[in-house]
Parts: C-alpha cells; sequence; structure tokens
C-alpha cells in the first residue's frame, strides 16, 4: 500500500506530465512555494491543508481532466468510475446514498465558492498587496469575511474581473460573453 505522500506525489506527476508545467511553477500558483516538489523530493511530507489546496488548483485548471471532477481509480466510491454510479446507489463505505449532482448544481443556480488569498493570487497573478490596494482604489472586487480575521472572495467575481481585464487589454473595454 502506498503512503499518502507517495500517492500525492504520483498525482502531481501526473498533472505535470498531461500539462507540461514546471514542478516549480506549479508550487508557486497552487501554493505560493516554488520549491514544494523539490522539498517533497527530498523527504518532507506535505500536511493535509497544502495536498487540498494543490490538488484543488490542479481540479481547476483549464482544461486538464483530472482532479475532483474525474478521480483516480483508487479514489472512486464503490470502486465505481463515476459514470458506472447511479444516484440511489451507495457509497459502499458508510452507505451514505449517492445524489444526483444535476439536481444541486444547475447553470441557472451555480455553486458559489469561495476563494481564499493564495487562490486568487494564482488566478489574477497579483500580490497580496496590489490585491489589497486595488480593493480600496475599487477596482478590484470586495473581500467577504469568513469570521474571525478569514475572508475570502466570491469566485464569479474573480472570473468576471478577469474576463473584463482580457477585454480591456484587447481594446474592446466591453466584457467577453461566454
Amino acid at each position: 500500500m502506498r503512503s499518502f505522500t507517495e500517492f500525492f506525489r504520483a498525482e502531481v506527476g501526473a498533472f505535470l506530465e498531461y500539462t507540461g508545467m514546471g514542478s516549480a511553477t506549479l508550487g508557486r500558483l497552487a501554493v505560493g512555494d516554488p520549491n514544494l516538489l523539490r522539498q517533497m523530493d527530498a523527504g518532507r511530507s506535505p500536511s493535509l491543508r497544502m495536498a487540498d489546496r494543490v490538488r484543488a488548483f490542479m481540479a481547476n485548471y483549464p482544461g486538464y481532466p483530472g482532479g475532483e471532477r474525474d478521480p483516480p481509480a483508487c479514489l472512486r466510491v464503490g470502486g465505481q468510475p463515476p459514470e458506472k454510479r447511479r444516484v440511489g446507489d451507495t457509497d459502499g463505505a458508510n452507505g451514505r446514498e449517492l445524489m444526483d449532482p444535476h439536481k444541486t448544481e444547475s447553470k441557472a443556480n451555480p455553486r458559489l465558492r469561495i476563494l481564499r488569498m493564495p487562490e486568487v493570487v494564482a488566478r489574477t497573478g497579483l500580490s497580496r498587496s496590489t490585491i489589497y490596494a486595488r480593493m480600496s482604489e475599487g477596482t478590484f472586487p470586495p473581500q467577504i469575511s469568513l469570521g474571525g480575521r478569514a475572508v475570502g472572495w466570491l469566485e464569479t467575481s474573480i472570473d468576471e474581473w478577469i474576463r473584463n481585464r482580457i477585454a480591456e487589454s484587447r481594446g474592446g473595454g466591453e466584457a467577453v460573453a461566454h
């Protein structure tokens, strides 16, 4: 049986091979640490939080079929690939009934997702200080308080901001329709 670190390293290796991305680039974009994979090769074990952040980045990477949408065989519920399971089946491990993902998410009512600072930095290419400066200027989406000192941004707001930057840089000045 492979350890978590070995499994995670294999998953990251498959992502890097598929995308052609460098290991330093993945570490920098996913968690802000370009030495992450080099340190793992030297024996550092990733924390579950760090692994979750890297896996979320890989799952949301444009054009990558892996991640949560296409889990590896060892992570499939009940050993069945997602397309072979039916609503009403149980997941086998704890007997929970599988839900129909199309009922809980629709194009009219998309799932809301809150992004934390490292992911906003990775998606926008802006530094933390630049994000806060642009928020105070009113040119960046406002943050949402998550309680205590924790804040985040709506994914849809960040995506819209990125689309508007693309449109403005191409001279249209109008948001790109998708």
